[in-house]
């Protein structure tokens, strides 16, 4: 398969409050947006007949999130998993000043599992949780 990885999507509840997190504290940049993304092909694609989302796709960290509000239908919350659940568990990214971030997301009110770590020699890393409750790890390689 000729292929290359393009994007996460994360389902949210609140895309202003969502875009707060990635946009204006992680430093993601909108790629593009599209209100009431709809129509035959769309609802095929993600499997909801009559889908209508509101959909922005940000950039940053060398990858792509995509950000789904749905209007159409009412998704179940999940709740945060724990981390030796199976299936998808967390996302990572790698930063060039861990503590940094750290401190400035923790002053914003972002819940970490704890400070930064070190995980091995020159590598350090920490979880915290986007306000959906995802799991995202940054971590520092020196």
């Amino acid at each position: 398969m000729d292929a290359a990885w393009h994007h996460v999507a994360i389902c949210v509840k609140d895309m202003d409050r969502a875009l707060g997190f990635y946009r204006d504290l992680l430093g993601f940049e909108v790629d593009w947006e599209r209100d009431h993304y709809s129509g035959e092909a769309f609802s095929k694609v993600v499997g909801l007949p009559g889908a209508d989302a509101r959909v922005v796709m940000l950039k940053g960290y060398g990858g792509r999130v995509e950000l789904f509000q749905y209007y159409s239908h009412e998704g179940e919350d999940r709740g945060s998993k724990k981390q030796c659940d199976t299936g998808i568990t967390h996302m990572a990214f790698n930063v060039k000043n861990v503590q940094e971030l750290y401190e400035r997301l923790s002053k914003a009110g972002v819940e970490f599992n704890c400070p930064p770590q070190n995980l091995r020699p020159g590598v350090w890393g920490t979880y915290m949780k986007d306000p959906e409750g995802v799991t995202i790890e940054v971590v520092q390689y020196d």
